[in-house]
């Protein structure tokens, strides 16, 4: 074969998936079934962040009364009309301090005469407001002393904050890193969207195998090629959908301002987005040829049993491996496919780890799903066209050897 007629049998291929799978994402997307999934999976999504989000307990702010001083003046910066959740507001005199405090419109009020500061507060004043007063007062009073002897406060300031010592872990995990129970959460989502997509792919290939369309696309396409656009466009339909729940949920964090220390590094959600890309390309070839081997939707769930035991130990070791992710097994197992999809997101989310150590497993992975795909496709040319009793997975294997 010429390198011209090489090049057009590869063009003719790449044109026949690319057909596949628009055919595939346009009749996801449009599926109704598939925009009121997205649209009740949003508002779960909306709904648990509200309900685990901060209380209206958690935006409460101690306010406290000031007269004598400006507020400015009791702030850690020194220009600020709020410091932490302590919020000052002046008043005009002791009386009308009073009031704001008797009528609970301030938790506690400093009243100043020259060098003398008396705190009003109430029985219910809670420890924390008493405790912030008394802290600003304090903070105060010795700026005021430090500058009747001609110190330079802020020079002061910025010499103490020089000093203030650093934090290093010496386990490797970084400051913005997530805890273990936020990768085991990113993990276990992961899983479940490769079960949910794998299923989507499975059943698509009975429902074509049922109605016969399957026949007529084979007229004109290799099993291969076909099974590799079905693969891509429910991926890319996947990916679609699972980027509309990621985008609600920075809205959510972003603007409602739920999470914000819960919610994982960026770093972290976009390794775990790769990773579910390679981990569903990777599991989606075998539910493809195991919805080859049935004719009915019914007998799905049976065909499509050893390829989910198949990812069930990935979940497995990668549950384990949290136990210790710098034993010398995970760093070994973590290159491994199928393991590798699971256990490099947990290495990003807890230890931040390179991404050349994960390129070095992408490539792996990739290479594994290339030659599982080539496996998958044999079994399903050889299942696809046959109607009646399902295939067993021996028989398909024995035959695609």
């Amino acid at each position: 074969m010429s390198k011209q007629q090489a090049r057009a049998a590869r063009s003719s291929a790449s044109a026949a998936v690319r057909l596949v799978t628009g055919r595939e994402i346009a009749a996801r997307v449009a599926n109704r079934s598939f925009v009121i999934g997205t649209i009740v999976n949003i508002a779960v999504i909306i709904g648990l962040l509200a309900v685990f989000g901060p209380s209206s307990d958690d935006d409460h702010h101690t306010t406290v009364a000031v007269t004598g001083i400006a507020t400015s003046a009791l702030t850690p910066a020194g220009n600020h009309a709020a410091s932490g959740a302590t919020h000052w507001h002046a008043v005009a005199g002791e009386a009308a301090a009073r009031r704001q405090v008797a009528g609970k419109d301030a938790d506690a009020a400093l009243v100043v005469h020259g060098s003398e500061v008396l705190m009003l507060v109430r029985a219910d004043t809670s420890q924390e407001a008493r405790a912030a007063a008394t802290a600003a007062v304090q903070q105060w009073a010795t700026t005021r002393a430090l500058n009747r002897q001609h110190v330079d406060v802020e020079r002061l300031r910025q010499d103490v904050a020089a000093s203030l010592p650093r934090t290093q872990s010496v386990d490797g995990r970084g400051s913005g890193s997530a805890g273990p129970g936020t990768a085991i959460g990113i993990v276990t989502i992961l899983f479940f969207q490769l079960f949910g997509y794998g299923m989507m792919v499975a059943q698509g290939v009975v429902e074509e195998k049922s109605t016969r369309v399957v026949e007529v696309l084979l007229a004109t396409l290799t099993p291969l090629r076909l099974m590799v656009g079905k693969v891509l466009g429910i991926g890319t339909a996947a990916v679609l959908q699972t980027a509309a729940f990621g985008a609600a949920t920075f809205v959510a964090v972003r603007f409602a301002h739920v999470l914000p220390a819960q919610f994982p590094a960026a770093s972290a959600i976009l390794a775990a987005v790769g990773w579910f890309v390679l981990g569903f390309l990777f599991f989606a070839f075998l539910f493809a040829a195991a919805g080859s081997l049935v004719s009915r939707s019914e007998e799905v769930a049976t065909a499509v049993m050893p390829v989910l035991m198949s990812t069930m130990v990935p979940y497995g070791v990668a549950v384990a491996a949290t136990q210790d992710l710098n034993a010398s097994w995970v760093q070994i197992v973590q290159y491994i496919p199928p393991f590798s999809m699971l256990i490099m997101p947990l290495q990003v989310s807890v230890h931040g780890a390179g991404w050349g150590a994960n390129a070095v497993a992408a490539l792996l992975m990739v290479a594994a799903a290339a030659g599982l795909a080539v496996l998958a496709g044999r079994v399903y040319e050889r299942s696809i066209l046959r109607v009646g009793s399902a295939v067993r997975w021996r028989e398909a294997l024995g035959k695609a050897a």
